[in-house]
């Protein structure tokens, strides 16, 4: 495996522009979809044609870029992880490099980042139980990822001048993947009596388990928070100082589950202390998570007042709530949001 080490310091994008841009021009053209299976296509698609100031950025997407040789791409909620390289020698390395490697958020930050690699030998790969290879194993040892790579190669495709593979995580990904943060999210469940399965629905919802996940908006992590608001508000009122994090901390798991989790319970006993049934607020938390509190008030009263929009919660039953802010909440990603988080809060109950 330490043959690898020195070819693993890469530069980590975070979905983004100039990185994408590199995949959708490598002729100096617009990319022929058409060449692409499916689901690939609908990984490229999110940027094609765009500039680089309007190209939509997805948490869920993790870009690795070496050079302008060689690109990876892992799609978390599509469970797809593609190779492009222009020779099949460089698509068997950077396939052995993928299936191999580790990712150590504490020491990275996915903007700047130039080591990204094998961390130890002790500890298994970030994709292990993931990908498994075509005799249905997980890929561990170097032996094991360098005869898969060999077998995907052979079946590789070469499009606009490209040699491509696309690896496909199994169907049950994102429970393996959920799995790795279960007990962070456990633990923090314990502080911040926030139920685990809503923090784990929050999750899978906001990155699909990306430790790296960076939006446009400049959210950062599994839980998606913005060091100046979510991230600030949890050092004022739960550590009790002012700070602002930084990218590097809210890069590692546990520390963005802890921030995350404690704003859910700033969001719940603080910003929408008043409403009295717990279902409700729990709907209002997941709603105002996504959307601010805000836009709550604001979609129950024309002026946003807070009094008047309260009045209006706790009188709704449960059921008029939940559809009230699924049909009816001035932002449609919220909308969507909520339905989204309410029911994927079963596969961790």
């Amino acid at each position: 495996m330490s043959k690898y080490l020195s070819k693993l310091l890469i530069a980590i994008c975070s979905i983004t522009a100039i990185t994408i841009a590199n995949v959708a021009s490598a002729n100096s053209s617009e990319l022929d979809l058409n060449d692409y299976e499916d689901d690939v296509a609908a990984l490229l698609q999110e940027y094609q044609g765009q500039d680089s100031y309007s190209r939509p950025i997805v948490p869920s997407v993790l870009v690795y870029k070496e050079s302008v040789q060689a690109s990876t791409y892992v799609d978390f909620k599509r469970g797809l992880i593609l190779v492009e390289t222009r020779t099949k020698a460089q698509l068997k390395e950077a396939v052995v490099q993928v299936l191999l490697t580790q990712i150590d958020p504490t020491v990275i930050d996915a903007q700047t980042a130039e080591d990204f690699g094998l961390i130890s030998k002790k500890k298994k790969p970030f994709f292990w139980g993931q990908v498994l290879d075509k005799d249905g194993k997980a890929i561990e040892f170097e032996w094991r990822a360098s005869r898969y790579a060999d077998y995907l190669v052979s079946k590789s495709k070469r499009s606009n001048s490209r040699f491509q593979v696309a690896i496909h995580m199994v169907k049950e990904h994102t429970t393996i993947a959920g799995n790795k943060y279960i007990n962070y999210a456990r633990n923090a469940s314990r502080k911040h009596g926030i139920s685990t399965d809503l923090i784990m629905a929050i999750i899978e919802t906001e990155s699909s388990f990306n430790p790296l996940a960076r939006s446009r908006s400049n959210a950062l992590g599994l839980m998606q928070i913005k060091a100046n608001t979510a991230g600030r508000d949890y050092f004022n009122l739960i550590q009790g100082y002012k700070h602002t994090p930084s990218s590097a901390y809210l890069y590692d798991p546990a520390k963005n589950i802890e921030v995350g989790t404690g704003y859910l319970k700033i969001l719940s006993s603080r910003y929408l202390k008043g409403i009295t049934h717990p279902k409700k607020r729990e709907y209002a938390v997941i709603s105002s998570y996504n959307g601010g509190a805000g836009n709550l008030w604001k979609s129950l009263d024309s002026r946003g007042n807070r009094t008047k929009a309260l009045a209006r919660i706790n009188k709704m039953t449960v059921s008029e709530f939940y559809w009230f802010l699924t049909h009816r909440h001035n932002r449609e990603e919220t909308r969507n949001y909520l339905k989204k988080v309410s029911s994927r809060q079963k596969k961790y109950l």
